[in-house]
């Protein structure tokens, strides 16, 4: 039979298409799998349900995926935002300003640090690796030239201890800062791992480090803000819009209760909660605070996790919410750059995607007490880093 069916026109064809709908059927039967059991946990487990529901995923995760879909025409790429604010062919539009963009080796944070840079602006890298952002770098001044000057500096955001040593290498420099970009993050490990302090990682890397880093930059941040608007823009995702509830007792998350996907949600909320806090008690010093929902971007994101990354990333059925890393970056440098952003914080506005302010639904409208509450639980893990 398999003699006879070689023989057949087209087999040769037929054979390897035939294994790509196999294994694209298999990829979909993941990812329906894992996002059924999500949806499950969201119904009937009680600690699942006590930080995301299935309420709130609908009125969160759906409805901002919906809407970012049928307002994506909004979305400009990362290089359209530099040109609508600097001009086109502008190049020297950002002379003397600096920023500092965690995670800029890869990803979204090398697709702002490369425009950011081409439109004369200091970038400082804060990295894992300096060896990989050196090779990043090269790549990028092989591509094209740079008005802007790039400084590559190392931290370790899943450990505590290695915050202090980056900012006292940045104040070293003695520049302003008009940008801090806190992009760096991971999503959803499959199990609670500890960082080197002991906290869930996710916590730990996404939030905690990423808020002592804006502490101790506080004084130079104000210092700049006295000659020149200075800006923080936080990623956070829609997830953090599926959240229906934070305790801040349980920050972080005990690992008894750790679940994936509900943490990321209070991870991600807890983002945005960071950007309204600085939004409340420094947007009369000339300080202003975004938080950002990039897109569903292939970037890296969830590795480990085969689960989410084939449901976000392999999956047909999300295939029409997917965006390309450049349209993804824009919405950050959107928040970082427009002369909008001012006027919007003063109406309220903290949540952007698709480079436009947008409506944060379940937890990230809550009150100012949980806001100040978050904020003071953080404060209060960070101390010993300060």
């Amino acid at each position: 039979l398999k003699a006879w069916l070689k023989r057949l026109p087209y087999f040769s064809i037929l054979v390897p298409v035939g294994n790509m709908a196999l294994a694209a059927l298999k990829s979909e039967g993941l990812a329906f799998a894992y996002f059924g059991q999500a949806l499950k946990q969201m119904v009937f487990d009680p600690i699942v349900r006590a930080r995301t529901t299935f309420i709130t995923f609908c009125t969160g995760f759906i409805r901002v995926a919906s809407n970012e879909l049928l307002t994506s025409s909004q979305c400009k790429t990362c290089e359209e935002v530099v040109e609508e604010r600097c001009g086109k062919g502008n190049f020297t539009g950002l002379k003397g300003k600096v920023a500092i963009i965690t995670g800029a080796s890869n990803g979204l944070g090398l697709e702002n640090a490369r425009c950011l840079m081409k439109y004369g602006c200091h970038v400082i890298w804060a990295v894992r690796s300096p060896d990989k952002a050196e090779s990043a770098l090269k790549k990028l001044e092989k591509e094209g030239k740079f008005e802007g000057k790039s400084t590559i500096l190392k931290i370790e955001l899943s450990d505590l201890t290695s915050i202090k040593p980056f900012v006292e290498s940045f104040l070293s420099l003695k520049l302003p800062l008009h940008y801090l970009i806190c992009n760096a993050g991971i999503m959803s490990p499959p199990e609670w791992a500890p960082s080197k302090q002991g906290f869930e990682s996710m916590f730990a890397t996404n939030n905690l480090s990423h808020f002592l880093l804006t502490e101790l930059l506080l004084p130079k941040l104000k210092e700049t803000a006295k000659v020149s608007e200075v800006r923080v823009v936080i990623l956070s995702s829609l997830a953090g819009a599926s959240c229906h509830s934070i305790d801040p007792a349980k920050l972080p998350c005990p690992k008894e209760e750790y679940d994936e996907m509900a943490e990321y949600a209070v991870s991600k909320a807890v983002d945005c909660l960071h950007a309204r806090h600085i939004q409340k008690h420094l947007g009369n010093s000339n300080i202003v605070a975004c938080a950002v929902h990039p897109g569903i971007i292939e970037t890296g994101l969830g590795a480990g996790n085969v689960g989410i990354t084939t449901l976000l990333y392999g999956s047909v059925t999300m295939s029409a919410f997917r965006k390309p890393v450049p349209k993804g970056a824009a919405t950050t440098l959107y928040c970082t750059l427009s002369p909008d952003i001012t006027q919007h914080a003063k109406a309220g506005s903290f949540f952007y995607y698709n480079c436009r302010p947008q409506h944060g639904p379940n937890v990230l409208s809550a009150g100012d007490d949980l806001v100040d509450a978050v904020h003071a639980r953080q404060l209060e893990l960070v101390k010993p880093y300060m």
